[in-house]
């Protein structure tokens, strides 16, 4: 299928308190140039911001390769085969060789180091390219601008949380992706076309369906420390920023899902009594 991924993007909403203006801006890390510019209203929101903040900073992010690798190694005795289908595993084996890759490499990795491993296989066969992210390009924009970034979590907090996920919930979610390999690059396809056309209702809806399922493709465990805790830790963050009343204008850029399943952004700065204003 085709798709038409020129549009004007959407899901922002703003957040006055006295002289401080924050800007939400539900993004998605993957992009097509046919995205930008995007809508006045954005693009106005990202002009105005003295401050830019995305979850990470993919520009120039701080990555411990060593430490990443400890953590997606599995402890001693355990190998992947032992905790994978005969079934799963024999197609991650061919998933694999059609790249030129050996099972037996990656026997010792844990399964969520591996499905992040099939992601990026995915995001080859789709439409969308990393540095064509929507963070990417507010990023590189901050830089050429003196824009000052603030990240609201680390690479190594996402590392964190990715690995900290109990084998069950590793295994379903790596089996879930093999099972679907063949379908997942057109659903990225499908986010980024809901996502650039998500100022009318039926794309932000079919946009929400997407972000919901992949949050409930394994467990609670999995919805609660993907969405929920990070989204409370980084709005934590905000509610700082915004009592501090700096006077500045911040612009975020955070993954869709956290704007839109709640606890999201939105709906905790709500709690924490802010008037939360969707303009886009």
């Amino acid at each position: 299928m085709t798709y038409d991924y020129d549009g004007n993007g959407g899901l922002l909403w703003k957040i006055v308190n006295g002289e401080t203006t924050l800007y939400v801006q539900g993004i998605i890390h993957v992009g097509h140039e046919n995205f930008y510019p995007l809508a006045n209203a954005i693009e106005e929101a990202y002009d105005s911001a003295n401050v830019i903040l995305p979850e990470i900073n993919v520009v120039e992010p701080e990555v411990n390769a060593e430490e990443i690798n400890k953590l997606a190694l599995f402890s001693e005795g355990m190998t992947l085969d032992k905790v994978l289908s005969p079934k799963s595993l024999k197609k991650l084996s061919s998933i694999l060789e059609a790249q030129e890759l050996s099972l037996e490499n990656f026997n010792k990795y844990q399964p969520w180091y591996i499905e992040s491993i099939l992601g990026a296989f995915i995001r080859e066969k789709s439409d969308l390219r990393p540095e064509y992210g929507v963070d990417l390009y507010f990023l590189k924009r901050a830089l050429e601008d003196g824009k000052e970034i603030i990240e609201l979590e680390t690479v190594e907090d996402q590392y964190n949380v990715f690995s900290s996920y109990n084998l069950d919930t590793q295994v379903k979610m790596l089996e879930h992706t093999i099972e679907t390999f063949e379908q997942q690059a057109d659903w990225i396809n499908q986010l980024g076309y809901s996502w650039v056309h998500s100022n009318s209702s039926s794309s932000k809806e079919e946009l929400i369906n997407i972000v919901t399922n992949d949050l409930n493709r394994a467990d609670d465990e999995y919805h609660k420390e993907m969405n929920d805790i990070r989204n409370i830790n980084m709005v934590n963050k905000l509610d700082e920023i915004l009592q501090s009343d700096s006077g500045k204008t911040y612009f975020v850029i955070v993954g869709s899902g956290h704007t839109v399943i709640d606890p999201s952004f939105p709906s905790i700065l709500i709690e924490k009594g802010y008037n939360v204003k969707s303009i886009y």
